[in-house]
């Protein structure tokens, strides 16, 4: 069973958006101690809400403060290896959005040199494109003379 996908937008209604909250944060303890009984790991939370003094913190505040003061005890190598801050996350996500753009691209400029090749093959002139174009379209017709070369050659030996 799959979930839909849900809108990340501000709750505008604020009773609603503290119903949200609270349900969220009972979410999230229950997964903090799946991961701890579940997975063996140490996991604390702390989580601040604008409606409390208090922040509510899990499993209590003195075994948060023990671990958070293991943490702080690490080696600052150790520490920061696989840490990351949110900055580094939407770089990181940035630049992988940034790679699918530009595999995007190279594709489409793939098909319209194809669809360039063919245009060309059916008779239209070469007049109206760029001299890159036309080195690209070359290249494209090179690259499959030798598929088709190679194909021949298999064929033969077989």
């Amino acid at each position: 069973m799959t979930r839909r996908k849900v809108n990340l937008a501000f709750i505008m209604n604020d009773s609603s958006r503290k119903v949200t909250f609270r349900k969220k944060k009972r979410g999230f303890m229950k997964k903090m101690f799946e991961i701890n009984k579940l997975c063996d790991f140490l996991t604390c939370a702390v989580i601040y809400s604008p409606d409390e003094p208090q922040p509510d913190v899990w499993p209590n505040p003195s075994e948060a403060r023990r671990l958070i003061e293991q943490f702080e005890n690490m080696p600052e190598e150790e520490r920061n290896k696989k840490m990351v801050t949110h900055e580094m996350f939407l770089k990181q996500m940035v630049e992988k959005e940034q790679e699918k753009v530009n595999k995007q691209k190279k594709e489409n400029r793939e098909v319209e040199i194809w669809l360039a090749m063919n245009q060309c093959l059916t008779g239209k002139p070469l007049n109206g494109l760029a001299f890159t174009d036309i080195q690209e379209i070359g290249w494209m017709i090179d690259g499959r003379l030798k598929e088709v070369v190679a194909i021949q050659r298999r064929r033969k030996r077989s």
